[in-house]
C-alpha cells in the first residue's frame, strides 16, 4: 500500500503541475482516473471506491472547477465499475476487456463534461459532444500508451 502512496503522491503532482503544460485546446489529461481504474482493477470495488472517493475530494481541492464534489463521484465511479473489471480479468477476452476498461473512462468523461458545460448541452449540442470526445480521447490516448508499458490485464 506505501508503494501506491507514493505513486498517487507523484501521478497528483503530475497532474497539478504537468497537466496544464500537456494541454491541447484547454483539454487536460486526467491522470488520476488512470490510476483509480489501476488501483480498481488490482484491489477490487470497495478498495477503488475509497480510492476513488478520497483521491476526487483530494484533487478537488486542487481543481479550479465551480463544481466541488463532481470529482469524488466520477473517481468512485470508476472505481467501482473498475473494481468489477477485477473478477472479469481472467474471464473476458483482452480486446473486451481493454475496451471495457476505454468505455469506462468515456462514460465517466460524459458525466464529467455535462457537468461543467452543462450550457452547451443545451445551446450546442454539436460543440458539447465535440469537447467530451476531446476530453476522453486525450485521456485515453494516454491510457492506451500506458497498456503497452504496464498493461491492466498483467496487474
Amino acid at each position: 500500500m506505501k508503494k501506491y502512496g507514493l505513486i498517487f503522491i507523484t501521478i497528483l503532482l503530475m497532474q497539478i503541475f504537468f497537466s496544464n503544460l500537456l494541454s491541447v485546446g484547454n483539454v487536460r489529461p486526467d491522470f488520476l482516473i488512470i490510476f483509480v481504474l489501476y488501483f480498481a482493477v488490482i484491489y477490487g470495488s470497495f478498495k477503488g471506491v475509497l480510492a476513488g472517493f478520497s483521491i476526487g475530494i483530494i484533487t478537488s481541492i486542487f481543481d479550479s472547477g465551480l463544481t466541488f464534489g463532481l470529482l469524488p463521484l466520477i473517481y468512485s465511479i470508476v472505481g467501482y465499475a473498475g473494481g468489477f473489471l477485477k473478477t472479469q480479468h481472467s474471464k473476458l477476452v483482452p480486446a473486451f476487456f481493454n475496451l471495457s476498461c476505454f468505455l469506462l473512462i468515456f462514460g465517466s468523461f460524459f458525466i464529467y463534461t455535462y457537468f461543467n458545460y452543462e450550457y452547451l448541452f443545451y445551446n450546442d449540442l454539436k460543440i458539447f459532444l465535440l469537447t467530451w470526445i476531446k476530453i476522453s480521447v486525450y485521456t485515453l490516448s494516454i491510457l492506451a500508451i500506458l497498456q503497452f508499458i504496464i498493461p491492466l490485464r498483467k496487474t
